[in-house]
Formats: structure tokens, C-alpha cells, sequence
């Protein structure tokens, strides 16, 4: 084998080298500087230094003392009067973020309107630059070129600033400009343009942006009365402008003197004056708002027209510790509310007073405030001084006594965002299901305080569900609303345990009537000359005499109010809702409004406890014993010499009831109402002899009635007979109507009432009732009838017992018919027609133009005596409760004395105090040879004097015509011509015709001569009379009367032949 051969090769070649990118030439360093005016001066300030700013949810500081941002200053002013100007801010700057790419196909431009502007600073940002060579990979920084320009009132752009980005970055580069902008008297627009087209290349980072602008104001402002926090720093710590918070010590406001609002404790009594300090009690915070003269209402009231006394015991109630549902305590209610916009002053204060459960009302020229809270009765209410001792109760409905809520609070742990609490009552959910409410907690940032105030909701609507309203004289007029006061109803109650003081000493006092078991050990209470209501304890009762100890503070005054309860029996409390004079009375009477009130729920609110409630009525709750032994018995009356027959009908009353309803019956009639009476007899006057039945029903305090109790069925003498007939009956006719008289005959005096009966027809059967008209009252008018419109008419008298006289006349009705007289009607409607604005329109004269008028070189052609215009009037005015617009369209043509006019007009009109109308209407006039010669048409709807609405249609012409046109041929089916109308051929329904002229015949529809139907011949002067379907006929002339049978044969003949 011969040697191998080595094959060795060889290549050729040069050096490699690596792509080379440069470093960044370009840095920013933006830093931003912020000032927020945070509150109203003077303010506490910030509550944990640095630890009490947020930025981006972020605290500045950390409980350490770290810092989560830094290089960043803070300065603060909390709003004083006499304030230092913040350092570094010289000019008051506003930062608009924009975010857009500037590109070069498409300038940036703002417009600026605010004419204070000094300047107006513009940013902009690369996010990269460089160019890549695409030879060898280098890569290499690029330039950007721009400008920016301002113009000023609408005038040329000029050049304020021409330059370029020029560098390589591969971070964020932001560059800032200010503009300073020249005088202007509308504002600017600022521009700026990218001169360096896009590369739109994937070698070139050339994106450039406009990242924010800031509107500039140049000066150094303090900015008294107003807190600030000012904030710099290094702005590459932020993507964008920082949100800001702050945990601040708000508003210092006025305190009372012994009032240590961090400790929330008073000391000693307060002196009425006040100190200036922080405070979340949101009773002192609605004093600050009512009162302050800058953002309150102290410009508008004193702060003597508010009561600080009731706001002081309110704030102490809002200190109070409770428990806050997580082992710990806290205030009953605390405020902490940031107002950042203006709101109605009675609104605002209203959802302030809602956080301590209070009401804000105007009385007496002063604001007054209450709370639902616990607070003594101030007054007291019975039957003895209450007008009629009358009290009316109602109650709320089912869907509004809430089971469930939803209670939107804001949680400070969580940047003080809205968060909804749930809150329900186990007990509610049992008895009425699921009824859900929600309600937005004012102020609140407790999630105890946001439970508590759902609880106090649910039980609010489930326990206090009764309205009461009672009416008193101005002695009862003592109670404001939000107030407590006490009401002892008998009828609710079922016992009398109220009235009025006959004579007192300290120790006795005597009631005008004995109350209902009251023993030793019960309380009693009396107002007394002061004012003050004061409960004791009674130590003895000697019939109208009660002992109580100890003695009270002041002697009672006679015909002072008292009040009695027991451990089985306790008075209503009442809060007052609204107290109000009755100026519907000529007496000095007052109308108090008040809602049940529950003191057990506030224990239930705050603490979880089980709610008992007291008794208030010894009445059973759902049924009612009748009354018993019901009898009748009879007696004669003497009244003025005239004797009367009564019926007496008395039973034994049951335990419970309130009042009786009573109802009684004579042989086998109907049950007839005696009413309703609160004693234990009712008389029946007037009686006949019959025999007579009665029941009694027992109605209790709630309105719930018993079964009725029956008497026997008892002969009672008495009067004999039916009531008289009526002596007369006449039916007069009138326009649109029949005036209905009748006459009483002699021994009528014991009439209750006439009852008026009518029919279409003459027959009693037919007849139905029209009226029931009390004694003595003998006419009756109907109107708004139909013209023409007949009726019969009969009457009858009831006597006071109910029984029935015979009707008048017997037999067929007394005929009465409304006027079926055109000539009756024609003034009457023409002078309706001549009231109304479209009438009055209508008939009037056509207002003319005059070439003198505005706007006549242009709307009229001609001279002052030959001319023709075309006019359009255009109306529209508003004023109060009116609006009115009208447009009038006219067309005219004068010639020296001669003028024709065409007009067309709409009116529009609502007036609200009883002026409400729309018309139009189109109207031609001639007026030639000193004669006016019109015709016209409109049509309108219009309210009347009495408040309804009268539509119409109306046509003024000599000749008045509806033309039919039909194959070329002419005809008019109806013309009205110089006051008579012409009518080719009608169907008339039906019809009155006062006078009718028969010019050749009138006869049935079913006419045939000689077999069916009638004829009346002017022309032939005969009347003929066929029989239906040709049973015979009767024929009638001005000489002969002939009668044929059915076969054509004459039967009978009268007169001359």
C-alpha cells in the first residue's frame, strides 16, 4: 500500500471586533415641590410628625424614624391669622399632568385662560435616546430639535424658546422650560412643535413626550386663616405628581372652659365660657359651624340664638365611654368630617346633629338642637288638658321597621375609605323577616360608633312604631321638639290615672276626680308653677286626697296637670316631634306631633341588653267583650209643648271598651245608625208604634269591636202611620237644566230628609233615587243637562226614625224638561263665546301695520299711503309663575283708504293662578268706504272661572258653506246663509224642533204606499197611516177620514165625498 497523503489547507481572514455603545451623556434631576392648603385655620397640625404624611398610601416616615422616601422637605402652617410665608414658594404653581408624545406632524398646544398667570412651566421627556449603527452595531446618541411659541390674544405665535435634546440615555430624561407669558386681555395659547421628524426606525430611540405643564402665578403669599403643608423633593422617587394625605389635628374651636377634650372630662359646673382648643365632640364642632362668622353662620345669627346648655349636656353624652366590640372602649360618637365644598347651612347642620341622633329646628328666632338620648319628661299630658281630650294615633308599616342595615362608614386603617358595616337584630328578624335599610353614618370612622348607630336604627323603627297627636290651649303649649313628655290616654290606658289639681299643699294634693287604683307606693307627678315636672311617691289615698313624700319644692297651683303610675301601669313618653299653632281656628290652639318614645333602647344600643317594656295599657290587645243586658224602654218628651215619642236603648257596659256603636230596627226594616256613644243609653227620638230590635257593639281603645249584643224584640208605643206625602211637586224648566220645588205639608216638622226619585219614563218602576236632601230644604236644581233633556220626577219624606212616607204624585211623575228654546241658549252662548280670549279674538278688528313701524325699509314695499308689507311678530315672556309666547304672521295691502289684511296668530299662555290658554286663529278684513267687512276661523282651549277647560272651535262669516266636489259636479250638503242653515239631506239621531215648515212631504222609512208606514202631503194636504206589513190603513184629508182592511177594502168613511 503507498503511503498516505497528508492534505493540509489554509484559510484567510483579518481581525473581529465588537460592536461599542456609548455611555449616557444625558442626566436629569427633577424635583417637584407641592403646596396643598389642607383646612380652614387654626388647625392642631399633623399628629405624628412625618409619620402622619402619605404619599402614594406611603407614610413618609416609619415608627422607627426611618424614611420610606428621601431627600424630601416638609413645612406646615397650621392657619394662623399672622402666618409666615413658606420658604421656596414664591409663586403659586399648579401641575397639570399630560402624558402625550410630541410628534412632528402634530404640534402640542393648551390654551390658557386664566388671566393672573405669570408663566407657564412645560416639561418634557425622553424616555431613550440613542441611534444604533447599523454597519457596526455601535451605539450612539441622537439629537431632537423643538420649539416652543406663544400666542397672545389670538394674534401670531412668537418664538419663546428653540432648542434640541442632544445626548444618549437609556433612562428617563425630563427637561423643564419656563414661559414667561406677555400681557393678555383673552389668554394664550402655548405651542410647541418638534422640529426632528420621527425616525419611526427600530436603531432610533427618539420617543419624546410632554409630560406635564404648571400654570404660574409669581408671588409670596401667606395665606392667612388657611393651613398648609408644603412638600419637596427629589421627584425621581415618583412615576407621576404624589397623592398626598395627612393625619391631621383639625379645626381649633371654642370648648367650654372645664372641658379637657383629649381626657373628654368636665370639671366642675361649667360658667358658660369658652377656651379655644382641638375637639372631635361633634356637639362643639356644631356650635363652631353655627356660629363662626367666616365659614358659618355667625354673619347671619349671635351665639345667643344657639342653646349652648342643651349642646353641653349633648356633648357629654357623646363622651362617654362604651364599648367599642373588641374589648376595649371609646367615646359614644366622635365627628371627624372633611367639608370641602359649600353645602346648604341647614342640611349640613342637620347631618352634624344626625351624628348624635339630634334634630335641628328653627323656633323662636333661634336654632335649636336635640338628641335621642336618655333625659327626663319635662311635661305631662291627659285627657284634662287636651282639647277634647282627644288623642289620634298611627302607625308605621311593616316594611319600615328594619331588621337589617347597611352602614356606610370610613375606615382610618385603610386611608379612611368607605366600608359598609352590617349590622342586625336577631329578635326583629324573628317577627318581621328580612327588611333591610341603608344608611351612610355621617362623620363616623369607628366600626363600633358604625354598629351602634345601625342598632339604634332597627330598634328605633321596631320599638317606637305610634305616632301621637293631641291639641292644646295655650297653657300645653310648654313642650319644644326633642323633647320628653308624658301622656296618659284613658282610652289607651283603660283607666283614668290623670287630670287637674282642685287644691294643694306641699305634702296633699287634691285631684279634681279620684283616679283608678292608685295605692301607696305608686308615683305621682305634677308640673308645677315653675315649669318643672316633679315625681314623688304617694304614701296614702283618701278618695280624692293623694299623700306623696317627700313634700315638693314648690306649692302646685290649682288646675296644675298631675299624673299617676304604678309598677303595672306607667304613662306613654312622648318625644315631641313638631309643635305648631292652629291658624285655622279662631282660637288660641296649638298642634303637638310626637313619636312613641322607648328609654330601654339606649342600654340595648350601647350594652346589649334585653329590652322589657313597661306596660302602658291594662286594655286587652285583641278582642273585645260585647256589652250585656241590652234593653228598650219608651217615654214621652214635653219640647216647647210638642210631644215626643223617645226610645230609650241602654245595656251594661263591658270592661274595656272605649265607646259603644248602637243600631236599631222597627218590624222587619233595615238597621238604622244611633251612632256611637261613650256612656251607657242612647235615645231614639220621634218614634211609630212597632216593634222595635237593637244592638250594641263594644269598640275598644284600638278600634277593635265585639260581637253585638242583642235586645229582645220589644212592641214600643209611639207615633202612628207613615210620614205625610208631600204636599206639591213642581219641575220648572231652565237653560241646560230643571229647578226641582216642592212644599211641606202641615205635621212634617219631624222630617230628616226628601229623597227625589227619577226616570226616563213616566212609570214608578223605572224610577231610581237622585237625592237625599236634608229638611227643610224643598228645591233642587240639575244642571248640566243637555238642552231638551226630559225626565218624571216623584219625592217622599223620611222622618228621624227612619220610616217612609208614600211618594207624590201617584201614578205618573211630574214631566220636567230643560229648555229645548234655541232662543234661550243663543245670548247665553254668545256671551260665553264673547269671554273667552279666542272669542273675543275672533270678533275683534285686525290689528294694522304701519310703515313707520321698526323694520319697514325692509318689510314693506311702497309709500306711506300705497304700500304692502309682510309682518312677523315673534313674543316670549316669563315672569313668575307665568310664561306666555305668542307669534302673529300678517299679510297686508293698503291703497289710500282701502286695506286688506290677512293675519294668522297663536298664543301660548300658563298662569298659574288660573290663566291657562292655547288659541289660533286666522282672520281676513276689508276695510273700504269707512265700512269693515271680515271673516275668519279659530280654534282654542282655554280654563274657566271654575277651573275646567272649555275647547271650541269658532267661524265668523256671512256665508258659511261645505262644498263637495265630486265627477266636475258641484254640491253643497251645508250652508249657513244670512242666519238660516240649508242641509241638503240628514240623518238625524234625535232631535227638538220648537217650529218646523214642510215644504212637499214627510213620512217613515218603511213607507209604501197604501200598504206600511205614514205620509203627510203638504201638496196633497192628507195624512195617510198604513198598518205594519199591511194590516190595513187610515187615510186623513182636509174633507175625509177612510179606514181600509188589510185586503185594500174601504170599511169606514167621514166627511164629505
Amino acid at each position: 500500500m503507498a503511503n498516505p497523503h497528508l492534505i493540509e489547507g489554509a484559510k484567510g481572514g483579518g481581525s473581529q471586533r465588537t460592536p461599542v455603545e456609548s455611555p449616557d451623556s444625558l442626566r436629569s434631576i427633577a424635583s417637584f415641590r407641592i403646596l396643598d392648603a389642607v383646612s380652614e385655620g387654626e388647625i392642631g397640625g399633623l399628629v405624628n410628625g412625618l409619620q402622619s404624611i402619605y404619599l402614594d398610601e406611603t407614610p413618609l416616615a416609619n415608627a422607627d424614624g426611618s424614611l420610606n422616601f428621601q431627600n424630601v422637605h416638609v413645612d406646615q402652617r397650621t392657619g394662623t391669622q399672622d402666618q409666615d410665608v413658606i420658604p421656596g414658594y414664591a409663586a403659586v404653581e399648579n401641575e397639570v399632568a399630560v402624558g402625550v408624545e410630541l410628534k412632528q406632524v402634530a404640534p402640542w398646544v393648551r390654551s390658557l385662560t386664566n388671566l393672573e398667570l405669570s408663566a407657564v412651566g412645560i416639561t418634557i421627556s425622553v424616555p431613550q435616546l440613542s441611534k444604533a449603527n447599523t454597519s457596526n452595531g455601535d451605539i450612539n446618541g441622537y439629537s431632537i430639535s423643538y420649539k416652543i411659541e406663544v400666542q397672545t390674544d389670538g394674534g401670531a405665535y412668537q418664538l419663546a424658546y428653540s432648542g434640541a435634546i442632544t445626548g444618549k440615555t437609556t433612562t428617563k430624561y425630563q427637561r423643564e422650560h419656563r414661559v414667561d407669558l406677555p400681557a393678555a386681555t383673552v389668554g394664550w395659547n402655548v405651542r410647541v412643535t418638534r422640529l426632528t421628524a420621527n425616525a419611526n426606525s427600530s436603531t432610533i430611540a427618539d420617543t419624546t413626550t410632554i409630560d406635564s405643564y404648571t400654570e404660574i402665578i409669581d408671588a409670596k403669599l401667606r395665606y392667612p386663616n388657611t393651613a398648609l403643608i408644603a412638600i419637596s423633593g427629589d421627584a425621581s422617587q415618583f412615576s407621576n405628581i404624589p397623592a398626598r394625605g395627612y393625619d391631621l389635628w383639625g379645626r381649633i374651636i371654642q370648648v367650654p372652659t372645664n372641658y379637657d377634650p383629649h381626657a373628654r372630662t368636665y370639671t366642675g359646673a361649667w360658667d358658660g365660657t369658652f377656651k379655644l382648643a382641638w375637639t372631635d365632640n361633634p356637639a362643639w364642632i356644631y356650635y363652631d359651624l353655627a356660629t363662626h362668622p367666616r365659614y358659618g353662620l355667625g354673619h347671619l345669627i349671635t351665639a345667643a340664638q344657639v342653646n349652648k346648655w342643651d349642646l353641653y349636656r349633648i356633648a357629654q353624652y357623646c363622651d362617654q365611654a362604651v364599648s367599642d366590640g373588641k374589648g376595649g372602649t371609646e367615646p359614644r360618637f366622635t365627628c371627624n368630617v372633611y367639608l370641602q365644598t359649600d353645602s346648604d347651612a341647614y342640611q349640613l347642620l342637620s347631618d352634624l346633629a344626625s351624628l348624635f341622633r339630634g334634630i335641628s329646628f328653627w323656633a323662636s328666632g333661634a336654632i335649636g338642637v336635640a338628641a335621642d338620648m336618655p333625659q327626663d319628661p319635662v311635661y305631662a299630658y291627659t285627657a284634662a288638658n287636651v282639647i277634647g281630650g282627644k288623642f289620634t294615633y298611627s302607625a308605621t308599616t311593616r316594611k319600615t321597621r328594619y331588621t337589617v342595615a347597611q352602614v356606610t362608614w370610613n375606615d382610618p386603617a385603610d386611608m379612611y375609605r368607605a366600608k359598609v358595616e352590617y349590622v342586625q337584630h336577631q329578635a326583629g328578624l324573628a317577627r318581621y323577616g328580612i327588611q333591610p335599610t341603608a344608611i351612610t353614618a355621617f362623620g363616623c370612622t369607628s366600626q363600633g360608633q358604625a354598629q351602634r348607630a345601625g342598632m339604634w336604627v332597627l330598634l328605633t323603627s321596631q320599638l317606637e312604631t305610634d305616632t301621637i297627636t293631641f291639641q292644646v290651649g295655650l297653657d300645653g303649649a310648654m313642650a319644644a321638639p326633642g323633647q320628653i313628655v308624658r301622656v296618659q290616654d284613658p282610652a289607651r290606658a283603660g283607666k283614668r290615672q290623670g287630670g287637674r289639681i282642685t287644691v294643694a299643699t306641699t305634702s296633699v294634693v287634691t285631684v279634681d276626680r279620684a283616679p283608678d287604683a292608685v295605692v301607696a307606693g305608686d308615683s305621682m307627678t305634677v308640673v308645677l308653677p315653675s315649669g318643672v315636672s316633679q315625681t314623688r311617691t304617694v304614701l296614702n289615698v283618701d278618695g280624692r286626697n293623694i299623700q306623696v313624700s317627700p313634700v315638693f319644692t314648690e306649692l302646685p297651683a290649682a288646675e296644675a296637670v298631675w299624673t299617676v303610675e304604678s309598677t303595672t301601669l306607667v304613662n306613654q313618653l312622648v318625644r315631641v316631634q313638631s309643635v305648631g299653632e292652629d291658624k285655622s281656628s279662631d282660637a288660641l290652639t296649638f298642634t303637638i306631633t310626637g313619636s312613641q318614645h322607648v328609654p330601654e333602647k339606649f342600654e340595648a344600643i350601647d350594652n346589649g341588653t334585653i329590652i322589657q317594656l313597661p306596660p302602658i295599657s291594662q286594655l286587652p290587645a285583641n278582642l273585645q267583650a260585647p256589652p250585656t243586658d241590652v234593653v228598650l224602654s219608651s217615654h214621652v218628651v214635653i219640647t216647647q209643648g210638642i210631644a215626643t215619642n223617645v226610645m230609650t236603648i241602654s245595656w251594661t257596659p263591658a270592661a274595656g271598651a272605649q265607646r259603644y256603636q248602637v243600631e236599631w230596627r222597627k218590624d222587619d226594616g233595615e238597621w238604622v245608625s244611633a251612632g256611637q256613644v261613650s256612656g251607657q243609653s242612647a235615645d231614639v227620638q220621634g218614634i211609630y208604634t212597632g216593634s222595635y230590635l237593637a244592638r250594641v257593639r263594644a269598640i275598644s281603645p284600638g278600634g277593635i269591636a265585639s260581637v253585638p249584643a242583642l235586645s229582645p224584640l220589644t212592641d214600643v208605643l209611639g207615633k202612628t202611620g207613615a210620614p205625610p206625602v208631600v204636599a206639591s211637586l213642581t219641575a220648572a224648566t231652565k237653560v241646560w237644566g230643571i229647578h226641582l220645588q216642592w212644599a211641606f205639608p202641615a205635621g212634617a216638622e219631624d222630617t230628616l230628609r226628601t229623597e227625589v226619585w227619577r226616570s226616563n219614563t213616566p212609570n214608578l218602576a223605572d224610577a231610581t233615587k237622585m237625592a237625599d236632601l236634608a229638611y227643610p230644604q224643598n228645591t233642587l236644581e240639575m244642571d248640566g243637562l243637555a238642552a231638551g233633556a226630559s225626565f218624571y220626577f216623584w219625592a217622599r219624606l223620611v222622618d228621624k226614625t227612619g220610616n217612609i212616607g208614600a211618594y207624590y204624585p201617584i201614578g205618573a211623575g211630574v214631566h220636567g224638561q230643560a229648555s229645548s228654546n234655541p232662543a234661550d241658549y243663543e245670548p247665553i252662548i254668545a256671551g260665553l263665546i264673547e269671554d273667552t280670549n279666542l272669542g273675543q279674538e275672533i270678533l275683534g278688528a285686525v290689528q294694522q301695520m304701519t310703515p313707520e313701524m321698526a323694520g319697514s325699509a325692509s318689510k314693506f314695499a311702497g309709500s306711506r299711503t300705497r304700500y304692502a308689507g309682510v309682518w312677523s311678530q315673534l313674543t316670549a315672556q316669563q315672569e313668575g309663575d307665568m310664561a306666555m309666547a305668542a307669534r302673529v304672521d300678517t299679510v297686508q295691502a293698503t291703497v289710500d283708504d282701502t286695506t286688506a289684511i290677512v293675519q294668522e296668530t297663536a298664543t301660548t299662555v300658563v298662569d298659574l293662578n288660573g290663566r291657562v290658554s292655547a288659541t289660533w286663529s286666522v282672520r281676513c278684513q276689508v276695510t273700504a268706504d269707512g265700512h269693515i267687512y271680515g271673516a275668519g276661523m279659530g280654534l282654542g282651549v282655554e280654563q274657566q272661572a271654575d277651573g275646567t277647560y272649555q275647547s271650541q272651535v269658532l267661524f265668523q262669516a256671512d256665508r258659511f258653506a261645505v262644498i263637495n266636489v265630486a265627477n266636475g259636479v258641484t254640491t253643497l250638503p251645508f250652508v249657513i246663509q244670512g242666519g238660516q242653515v240649508f242641509i241638503s239631506q240628514a240623518l238625524i239621531g234625535t232631535g227638538w224642533i220648537t217650529n218646523a215648515m214642510i215644504g212637499d212631504v214627510i213620512q217613515s222609512t218603511d213607507y209604501v204606499a197604501g200598504v206600511t208606514g205614514w205620509r203627510i202631503s203638504k201638496s196633497g194636504n192628507s195624512f195617510e197611516l198604513n198598518g205594519s206589513g199591511g194590516g190595513g190603513r187610515l187615510s186623513i184629508t182636509n174633507q175625509l177620514l177612510q179606514v181600509f182592511d188589510s185586503a185594500g177594502t174601504l170599511r169606514v168613511r167621514l166627511g164629505l165625498w
